[in-house]
C-alpha cells in the first residue's frame, strides 16, 4: 500500500459483487480459498487481531477506515491463493424481513444456524470447522430467536442515513447502531464476539458496510470528511489506522484508504459509484459536485451503473427497486419538512430528474396498480421494526446506551411515518 502523499492509481481493479448474484461455481471458488486460509491459520490470526484492536475501532471514527483496510488485507491473502478471489458483499437489507430464510445462509453458501448443544455450524463453506482463537472450538452460530432471527434494518432506513447525515461521525454512529450491530447479533455465536472474523460472514458484512460508506462519501460533497472521536481528541486524516502486529498496516494513515481505486485499495462495487478517474482534492472547495459530469467523483447524485437514470440515493443493491423507493417516497409525503428531515436529497430532486426516474420505472414494468392490487401489496409491504441492540452488545462495545436507544427509536419513528403514509415499500 502506498502513502496518500503520492496517491497512485490502481492498474488492476476488481469488482466486489453482491453475494445474492453469485453462482454455485462462484461459491465453490470461495469455499476452496477459505478452506486454504483456514488451514494456514489466517482465520485465527485475523480473529485475534480484531479482538486486540476492538476498543479502538468501534464507537470511534476509525470504524470505517479500519474495516476497509482489514477486509482488504484478508482479501489480498485470499488472492495469493487464487488471483480471481474477491470478497462478495452481503446486502443484508435484502433479507431484513426474515433473515434466517436468506439464500446466503444455505448449505452451498455460508451455512445456517448452529446445531447441537454447542451451536456448531454443520453446513455451508465452514461446515464442521475447528478454530483456534481464542481457544479451540467449533465455528458457532446461535440465531437471535431460536431457529429464526428478529428483523434487521430496512433499505429505507439506511437510505435516510445516506442522504441526511452530513458528517461522517453521524453516519458512523447510525450505521454502527443499526445494520452493523443487528446483523452480528442476528447470527450470534462467533459473529457476536470480539473475534467475529472467525465467521467468513464478517468479511462479507463489512464489505457491505464499506459499500455503504463509499456510497455516502459519493453522495456528500467531499470524499475526505473525517471527524469524531480519534486517538488524541478529534480525529484527523493523518491518524494511523489502528493495527495489531499480527495484521499490520505499516502505520498507514487514514487518508490512504479514503478513495477506492488508489493507494492499493484496488476494488469497486457492482452497485455503487465507480472510483474517480483522477484523485480528488481533499478540500470541499476542490470537490464540489458537477451536476453535468457523470464522471465527477464528488457528484452528489450519480448513477451506480453506466447510463443509469436512477440516482444513488438508496442503500439497496437491488437496482430495479431503487427508483421505486425514491419516487414512492417523494410521492408519499406532501409535507416537505418530513422529506427534508429524512430524505433531503429526494426532496431536492428537480422535477425533470424525478420524471426520468418514474419513466424508468414504467419502462421496467413498474406502472400503476389497481386499488385491489394496492390493498394486497400494502398488507405485505409494511416495514418491520428492527431488533434493538442487546445490553450485552452495547456494554461490549462501550457504547452510550442512551444514544443507542435514541438511534433505534428514531428508526422506528421513520418506519411509522412510512407505514402510515401512502408509501409502499418495494422490498
Amino acid at each position: 500500500m502506498v502513502s496518500a502523499q503520492a496517491p497512485q492509481k490502481c492498474s488492476d481493479m476488481r469488482v466486489r459483487r453482491s453475494a445474492h448474484s453469485l453462482s454455485p461455481s462462484d461459491w465453490q471458488r470461495i469455499h476452496r480459498v477459505v478452506d486454504q486460509l483456514h488451514s494456514q491459520g489466517q482465520f485465527d490470526r485475523f480473529a485475534g487481531s480484531h479482538q486486540t484492536v476492538f476498543g479502538d475501532v468501534h464507537g470511534k471514527s476509525a470504524f470505517f477506515p479500519f474495516h476497509r483496510r482489514f477486509v482488504l488485507e484478508f482479501e489480498n491473502m485470499g488472492r495469493r491463493i487464487d488471483p480471481e478471489f474477491t470478497i462478495p458483499y452481503w446486502d443484508t437489507t435484502r433479507d431484513y424481513r426474515d433473515p434466517a430464510s436468506s439464500a446466503i445462509l444455505r448449505n452451498g453458501t455460508l451455512g445456517g444456524n448452529g446445531q447441537g448443544p454447542d451451536g456448531c455450524v454443520a453446513d455451508g463453506i465452514q461446515a464442521n470447522w475447528q478454530l483456534g482463537f481464542p481457544s479451540r472450538h467449533c465455528m458457532k452460530r446461535q440465531y437471535s430467536n431460536g431457529n429464526n432471527m428478529r428483523p434487521w434494518f430496512s433499505p429505507e432506513v439506511i437510505s435516510s442515513y445516506i442522504q441526511a447525515d452530513k458528517r461522517l461521525d453521524a453516519f458512523r454512529e447510525h450505521i454502527e447502531f443499526s445494520i452493523h450491530g443487528a446483523t452480528h447479533l442476528g447470527l450470534g455465536g462467533d459473529a457476536a464476539t470480539r473475534y467475529a472474523p472467525n465467521d467468513f460472514f464478517f468479511h462479507m458484512h463489512h464489505a457491505n458496510i464499506d459499500r455503504l460508506w463509499w456510497q455516502w462519501q459519493n453522495n456528500q460533497d467531499t470524499m475526505f470528511d473525517y471527524n469524531g472521536p480519534g486517538p488524541r481528541g478529534e480525529a484527523t486524516l493523518d491518524d494511523a489506522i489502528p493495527q495489531d502486529r499480527s495484521v499490520a498496516f505499516g502505520s498507514a494513515p487514514v487518508r490512504s484508504v479514503m478513495v477506492l481505486g488508489y493507494n492499493g485499495v484496488c476494488y469497486s462495487y457492482d452497485t455503487a459509484p465507480s472510483p474517480p478517474a483522477s484523485y480528488p482534492g481533499s478540500t470541499k472547495s476542490d470537490t464540489k459536485p458537477n451536476a453535468d459530469d457523470l464522471s465527477d467523483p464528488a457528484r452528489a447524485v450519480r448513477g451506480g451503473e453506466p447510463m443509469s437514470p436512477v440516482p444513488m440515493l438508496s442503500g439497496s443493491s437491488l437496482v430495479a427497486n431503487r427508483g421505486l423507493e425514491i419516487s414512492r417516497i417523494r410521492q408519499a409525503f406532501s409535507q416537505q419538512s418530513i422529506l427534508r428531515d429524512y430524505f433531503p436529497q429526494v426532496a431536492a430532486l428537480e422535477p425533470s430528474r424525478l420524471e426520468t426516474i418514474m419513466s424508468a420505472n414504467k419502462e421496467a414494468g413498474c406502472g400503476c396498480m389497481t386499488s385491489e392490487q394496492r390493498e394486497d401489496v400494502v398488507q405485505n409491504s409494511r416495514i418491520e421494526y428492527p431488533a434493538p441492540m442487546s445490553d450485552e452488545w452495547v456494554q461490549m462495545h462501550g457504547f452510550d446506551p442512551e444514544r443507542v436507544q435514541a438511534v433505534h427509536l428514531e428508526a422506528c419513528r421513520l418506519i411509522d411515518l412510512l407505514n402510515n403514509s401512502t408509501y409502499i415499500s418495494p422490498y
